[in-house]
């Protein structure tokens, strides 16, 4: 089994609400005028939301296939020091990277650059205290020290069992993958409103966003 079939079924359930919560929030999206910045994204939300809006996408290094007729622009640049003039792009996003970028002060580099640059402003994180853990799929681990947590990782949560990592692996994840609690969140975003995500009540992930089209 490919660990990437197990995301991919979660993603079925959760991914298509939330493009069409950003198609209703952000009316921007409709215009053809409108300049649309994706920090370390990809297709999604874009291909669901069939955006008129110009559509860049950023990462750090080019996608291995880009479709000749595709709709999106994509840009090789760092999130935490884009090089765009002040706010140059009608909507700045970004979905599930700011995890990814490094430790807090990064983090926060990576945040005032899309407040920098966007007039609108989105970006999801998932919740460190949600119980599960969505990169690992496991419950729990992701609370626990790290020389403990790094210990279980292989036989103690879904991407341990599927991918059989090894331990360097294992330690690389921790490394690249730092969840945030709200409190730090809303001090990365302080003048965006947070949204929460929830699955049974519980908060599984927080949307930071300013709105002013």
């Amino acid at each position: 089994m490919n660990i990437h079939n197990i995301y991919g079924f979660f993603m079925k359930r959760f991914r298509p609400a939330r493009a069409k919560a950003i198609g209703a929030r952000f009316h921007l999206l409709t215009n053809p005028e409108a300049r649309v910045l994706d920090v370390g994204g990809g297709g999604y939300p874009w291909d669901l939301i069939n955006p008129a809006a110009h559509i860049t996408i950023l990462n750090m290094s080019r996608p291995d296939t880009v479709p000749e007729n595709s709709k999106y622009k994509f840009v090789v640049g760092d999130g935490t020091n884009l090089d765009y003039p002040d706010q140059s792009f009608d909507l700045v996003f970004s979905n599930s990277v700011i995890e990814h970028v490094g430790d807090f002060d990064t983090q926060k580099q990576f945040a005032n650059e899309m407040l920098r640059v966007g007039k609108n402003i989105y970006c999801q994180t998932p919740n460190k205290w949600f119980l599960i853990e969505p990169h690992l799929i496991s419950i729990f681990i992701h609370w626990l020290p790290y020389p403990i947590a790094r210990k279980l990782v292989r036989y103690g949560c879904i991407w341990g069992l599927v991918a059989k990592p090894t331990q360097q692996q294992v330690d690389e994840f921790f490394k690249t993958t730092q969840l945030l609690t709200l409190n730090e969140f809303k001090e990365l975003y302080p003048d965006c409103k947070i949204r929460f995500e929830r699955f049974f009540g519980l908060n599984k992930s927080f949307i930071a966003e300013r709105v002013i089209e």
